[in-house]
């Protein structure tokens, strides 16, 4: 059974880890949405304890108000875990459940079941992918790195719709 919103942030109150949480989710229950100035508080707790914790990240805000977390580069299989780790600590009771739901309020708000759809609907819309592209064909251009894909997948446009549907895609420059 599908989840309405308003449900899907009574179940996250149920776990919540924290008063912040709660209270930010119990606004949300009577609004029917969080604030985004409940998210950028979130936000602003996460990345103190981060930075207090002496996490090495960049953020960026996206159009869509969602941050972008870039996590340092680490090599040594223990510092990757501490970094897990930490950063999950400080997210728990911040972020975890807040950012999430935030997410589909603000890319999902139809509450689509298959998040590809997002991303093609967007991608057409913005002119970057031919009327009738699919979600089988945006798998397929996923799988081979983009290769024969009807869009390039470095451009911001193509970022903010891959986001949009849950896509994390890094692309190096090649020059």
């Amino acid at each position: 059974m599908d989840l309405s919103l308003v449900e899907q942030f009574e179940q996250a109150r149920e776990n919540a880890a924290s008063d912040f949480e709660r209270e930010v989710l119990d606004r949300a229950i009577e609004n029917g949405e969080i604030a985004a100035e409940d998210y950028e508080d979130a936000f602003n707790r996460y990345r103190q304890c981060a930075e207090d914790a002496g996490l090495d990240e960049t953020y960026e805000r996206r159009s869509d108000g969602i941050y972008t977390i870039t996590p340092p580069l680490l090599e040594a299989d223990a510092d990757i875990d501490e970094y897990l780790e930490v950063s999950g600590d400080c997210a728990e009771g911040t972020t975890m459940q807040i950012e999430a739901l935030y997410q589909t309020q603000v890319n999902n708000p139809g509450l689509i079941e298959d998040t590809r759809v997002l991303t093609v609907d967007c991608l057409v819309a913005e002119g970057l992918a031919p009327e009738g592209y699919t979600p089988d064909e945006l798998d397929e251009d996923v799988s081979d790195g983009f290769a024969d894909a009807p869009f390039d997948p470095a451009e911001p446009a193509a970022q903010e719709c891959l986001q949009q549907g849950g896509y994390s895609i890094s692309v190096e420059d090649g020059s």
